[in-house]
């Protein structure tokens, strides 16, 4: 498994707690958040990534925020 990316922290989250630049890994390799709609149940989300097909996120997951500088 590579190694999350440098400046992030993970956290297990459910749909509704994913933001537009977490990551996840995927495929073997972590994928930028670059869009999200809502998807049937208001628990659900389709993530949208740059060069890959959305993923329908329906369960809680492990994703990688940017540390946020105060």
């Amino acid at each position: 498994m590579p190694s999350p990316p440098v400046g992030t922290v993970g956290a297990t989250r459910p749909p509704s707690d994913v933001r537009i630049g977490d990551f996840i890994l995927l495929d073997g390799q972590y994928q930028r958040v670059q869009d999200m709609r809502s998807a049937g149940p208001p628990a659900h989300r389709v993530l949208h990534f740059a060069g890959r097909a959305p993923l329908i996120m329906r369960e809680a997951r492990t994703t990688y925020r940017p540390l946020e500088h105060l």
